[in-house]
């Protein structure tokens, strides 16, 4: 028999509370970890590129920076629906031009994928980070 008195309810908003303030900090150090591997890569192109452009490697560090906080800026201005869409996306190894140019039903199978995570997520779902994984390499194997 379970009792149920203001202290247990007020366990179980705590608990509530604390766990989507950890998806946040979950989604929040993705993005952080996103942008520094896009600055990371960029930096690496640019310094394979140097040599053939002839750039000094100061403007290549600011054409790096200023890049990485354009993606970031990008990121940032997405609705919370369209950042779980380019993190699937990314999961999977695919654009969007990618997805577009895929015969019509393995787009659609990959389009449901990302509803129901989209879905999952904004309702609260418990899977995080490792549910889009799972899903990402799901669409993988189509």
């Amino acid at each position: 028999m379970i009792r149920i008195d203001s202290i247990t309810t007020q366990t179980l908003s705590q608990n509530n509370s604390n766990n989507r303030e950890n998806k946040q900090m979950d989604f929040a150090a993705l993005l952080m970890e996103e942008a520094a591997k896009t600055a990371t890569q960029s930096k690496e192109t640019l310094e394979q590129d140097k040599s053939a452009s002839g750039l000094d490697l100061s403007q290549a560090e600011q054409v790096v920076e200023q890049n990485a906080r354009e993606e970031l800026l990008r990121i940032l201005q997405m609705s919370p629906a369209e950042r779980i869409r380019y993190q699937m996306l990314q999961e999977m190894g695919l654009t969007e031009e990618a997805l577009a140019a895929m015969p019509f039903e393995e787009r659609m199978k990959i389009e449901a994928m990302i509803e129901e995570e989209i879905e999952r997520q904004l309702a609260g779902g418990s899977k995080g980070p490792e549910g889009i994984q799972e899903i990402a390499q799901q669409g993988t194997t189509l």
